[in-house]
């Protein structure tokens, strides 16, 4: 089962200017609770796709730098498969690819929020 929207599904999403804020709200939701704050324009201003992953990138080495526990904690709290983390493992890209997978991850939340 997928657990995610597509780049193609999300960039079609956000042609909603509300989809589009209530993913960046939701981002920050889960965020919150491991202790990381984005800046109060993101959850209010809406960004382009790539401009909201390269906030989750630079939010992600803030976690990360409280420890692999807290990474741990975000990734279980958002729903990213322990799977789909451990692939990136080793990848120099490995914070833009997480990154691109939160933002997936979240868009897919509040698209199953408005279809049911």
């Amino acid at each position: 089962m997928n657990v995610f929207l597509t780049k193609a599904a999300i960039k079609l999403e956000f042609k909603s200017h509300e989809f589009t804020l209530k993913t960046q709200f939701q981002i920050v939701k889960d965020f919150n609770l491991s202790g990381i704050h984005f800046n109060s324009q993101f959850s209010s201003k809406e960004l382009e796709y790539d401009q909201i992953i390269l906030e989750i990138e630079s939010n992600l080495v803030k976690v990360i730098k409280f420890g692999e526990t807290q990474l741990l904690q975000l990734l279980y709290q958002i729903d990213i498969p322990q799977s789909r983390f451990l692939s990136l493992l080793g990848n120099p890209k490995m914070l833009g690819e997480l990154s691109e997978l939160i933002l997936k991850r979240e868009a897919y939340k509040i698209y199953l929020r408005r279809r049911f």
